[in-house]
C-alpha cells in the first residue's frame, strides 16, 4: 500500500493526469522519488500513441500537436522551472540576487529568450524523427519519444538524492532532498530496465549520458548557489530531454 500511495504521488505531481487518491504523507513524498522513470513510460507511451494516431498529419504539425500534448500532460511544471533557473542564471548577478530571482513570478527577458530556443529545438528535433518500430499492443511508436520522458524524470533522482537543496521550504523539503539513496538504486534499475527493453543496448547509452548531463548540471548549480532548488528540478529534466533527441537524431536521423 506504502508503495502504490508512493506512486500515485509521483504520477499527480509529474502529470496532469485525473488521479484520484493517494496518501500525502511525508514518507510517501520522499518514496515517490523512486517511481519517476515509470511515470515518465506512461507519459512516453500517451505521447508516442498519439504520435502514431496522428500519422497521416504532416511532420511539422504532428511535431507541434506533440510538443504541445507533452506540455500539457506536465502542466509546463518543467518549463516553468526551466524559465525561472535561466533568468536566474543568466542574469550574471550574485547568488543571492540569483535565488531571489528565480523565486520572483514574473518572467523576464532570459527566462522568455531560454524556453522560446528550448521549445524550438526541441520541436525541430521532434519533426525528425524516424519512423516508429517499437511494437506496444500492435502499434508501432517511436521508441525515442517514449524513452525520452523516461530519461527526463529519472534525471531529476539523482538531484534529489545526491545534492542538497538550497532553500528552507519548498520541493526539495517535500522529497527530503539530499537523502534516500535507496530511490536512487532502485529508480536507475527501473530506469535502466526501460530503456533496455525500448532500445536495447543504445538505451542503456542514452541513460548513461542523460546521468553525465544531470551531475554535470547539479554540479555547476552547487557551485553556483551551494545546493539545487526546485527550479532547477525542473530544467534538468527539460535539459535532460532535450539533450536525448540530440544525440539519438544525430545517432539516427
Amino acid at each position: 500500500m506504502k508503495n502504490i500511495d508512493a506512486f500515485l504521488v509521483a504520477l499527480k505531481f509529474l502529470t496532469r493526469l485525473p488521479i484520484k487518491g493517494g496518501g500525502n504523507s511525508p514518507e510517501a513524498w520522499r518514496r515517490s522519488v523512486a517511481y519517476f522513470p515509470l511515470v515518465g513510460l506512461i507519459l512516453g507511451i500517451i505521447m508516442a500513441g498519439v504520435w502514431q494516431a496522428l500519422v497521416w498529419v504532416p511532420a511539422l504539425p504532428r511535431a507541434g500537436l506533440i510538443l504541445a500534448l507533452a506540455v500539457f500532460l506536465s502542466g509546463g511544471l518543467h518549463l516553468d522551472g526551466f524559465i525561472d533557473s535561466m533568468d536566474g542564471l543568466l542574469s550574471g548577478r550574485d547568488r543571492e540576487r540569483i535565488l531571489a530571482i528565480m523565486k520572483d513570478s514574473h518572467v523576464g527577458a532570459h527566462g522568455v529568450t531560454a524556453v522560446v530556443t528550448l521549445l524550438l529545438i526541441k520541436f525541430s528535433l521532434l519533426a525528425v524523427l524516424p519512423p516508429g518500430h517499437l511494437q506496444v499492443a500492435g502499434l508501432a511508436l517511436p521508441p525515442a519519444l517514449v524513452l525520452m520522458p523516461v530519461l527526463g524524470r529519472w534525471a531529476m533522482v539523482p538531484a534529489l538524492t545526491c545534492f542538497p537543496y538550497v532553500r528552507r521550504e519548498g520541493l526539495g523539503v517535500l522529497f527530503q532532498a539530499g537523502g534516500g539513496r535507496r530511490n536512487l538504486i532502485y529508480s536507475t534499475f527501473v530506469a535502466a530496465l526501460l530503456a533496455w527493453l525500448i532500445m536495447g543496448p543504445a538505451g542503456l547509452f542514452y541513460l548513461f549520458l542523460t546521468a553525465l548531463v544531470s551531475l554535470a548540471w547539479c554540479g555547476w548549480i552547487r557551485r553556483l548557489l551551494g545546493g539545487m532548488t526546485g527550479d532547477t528540478y525542473g530544467a534538468l529534466a527539460e535539459i535532460a530531454e532535450v539533450f536525448f533527441l540530440v544525440v539519438y537524431c544525430l545517432r539516427t536521423c
